[in-house]
């Protein structure tokens, strides 16, 4: 039950970005600065909601954990290395390190010098795990934006996938 409470509060909260970014290009939130002849600034929010916006409160609430709950291929972790120029170049050294090394010496076509790359750990600090997770992120924020939308498209398509499996 508080595993259960736990995602659809998760569901909920990513869902509330995702409705911030709709009803900002819906014009329901509308964010004004002004400077004062002073030279003071002010930030003035003004909120004003039509039947869409409740249309699209009710689908963040309500039809968008369930569309998850049912589709949960949207939701899928994709696992994607993002190879950064860091990753390169360590991957590199190691590649010239194994061909090129010789009794701890690195060298190359007969010359002798130390190690130019030196690098004192065999990861280097890379953002390549970052880039992943926030690909998933981004992946998410988009569908749930869609969801919100078309959740009754959604829904429509369900209660068909229902029904045909019914029937079979």
């Amino acid at each position: 039950m508080f595993r259960l409470a736990f995602n659809y509060l998760k569901i909920i909260a990513l869902g509330f970005f995702s409705l911030v970014t709709i009803f900002y290009f819906n014009e329901t939130i509308q964010i004004n600065s002004s400077t004062t002849a002073m030279g003071q600034s002010s930030l003035s929010f003004k909120m004003t909601y039509n039947y869409w916006d409740y249309y699209f409160i009710f689908s963040m609430l309500f039809l968008l954990p369930y569309v998850i709950h049912q589709f949960p291929i949207l939701y899928k972790k994709h696992i994607s290395k993002v190879n950064t120029y860091k990753d390169r170049a360590m991957r590199l050294h190691n590649q010239d390190l194994n061909q090129n090394h010789n009794n701890r010496v690195w060298s190359v076509n007969g010359s002798r010098m130390n190690n130019p790359y030196g690098y004192s750990f065999a990861e280097t600090q890379s953002y390549g795990e970052l880039s992943g997770s926030l690909l998933n992120f981004l992946q998410r924020y988009l569908v749930n934006i869609v969801v919100i939308i078309f959740a009754p498209i959604f829904i429509v398509f369900i209660i068909v996938k229902k029904l045909i499996k019914k029937d079979s």
